[in-house]
């Protein structure tokens, strides 16, 4: 009889055993598969994140060569210093030297002309500007050239047929209102003092087509008419003659 029960109770703590492990073998199942299921989709995350930082890498090293981008050794500074530097040299060396041929023509053609104290000159690019007081061509407030004003106008016609440009006449006066004079205002005289020269060097040899009269009243001073030397000095006469391309220097 105990043999029995003894036989009973083995069987019976066998079962439970059995029991007992098949259940811890389906929990581990159970959280094994949960595990598997939340590594899952951080695998797939990181894959995803891997084929997008390849597909950013290919994308920039496409870009980069369409660009045409070139690695180059550094360049000294005293290297970038003297790029261009005697380019730059000749050509300043080369309009400074027209600059003073030009000034030295001027200079020899008015004095073999008897206009060396006579006539101002200005050069600037692309022409030259000779200039001279109204009372060495005109009375006060008149328009009538003198006599030694012909003279002198004939002189200035051999400077300008050294030149092949067209050529301005620009009348000048000062501010002060006319008085008793046919002329309403100073536009008008500047304008006909203008008029006069062009004429009387048309019928001293220079080609009509190249001259044009213009009167500039008193809105153009090159000194202050405040004095008297400085109205005189605004009183002129201008033969702006155009030089062409070949006159190029900087001012």
């Amino acid at each position: 009889m105990q043999q029995s029960d003894i036989s009973n109770k083995v069987t019976v703590e066998s079962i439970r055993s059995h029991i007992l492990t098949d259940h811890e073998d389906h929990v581990d199942r159970e959280e094994g598969e949960q595990n598997l299921g939340t590594d899952a989709w951080m695998v797939a995350y990181l894959d995803l994140m891997t084929l997008l930082l390849a597909l950013f890498i290919i994308m920039g090293a496409i870009s980069h060569s369409k660009a045409g981008i070139k690695i180059q050794s550094p360049t000294s500074p005293q290297k970038k210093a003297t790029e261009g530097t005697p380019n730059s040299d000749n050509a300043t060396i080369k309009r400074q030297g027209q600059k003073e041929g030009m000034e030295k023509s001027v200079q020899r053609i008015l004095g073999s002309n008897s206009l060396g104290g006579v006539m101002d000159y200005k050069l600037s690019p692309g022409q030259v500007r000779l200039q001279m007081h109204a009372n060495m061509l005109f009375k006060a407030g008149g328009t009538e050239l003198t006599a030694q004003a012909m003279k002198t106008l004939k002189n200035i016609a051999v400077v300008l047929k050294n030149y092949r440009g067209n050529i301005e006449v620009a009348g000048h006066t000062d501010n002060i209102p006319l008085r008793h004079s046919r002329f309403k205002s100073n536009w008008e005289l500047s304008s006909a003092r203008a008029s006069a020269v062009v004429e009387a060097l048309i019928r001293l040899g220079i080609a009509q087509n190249r001259l044009h009269a213009t009167g500039y009243a008193d809105t153009r001073p090159i000194a202050s008419n405040a004095t008297a030397a400085g109205r005189a000095k605004n009183r002129r006469v201008e033969f702006i003659v155009e030089m062409g391309p070949e006159f190029l220097y900087d001012r």
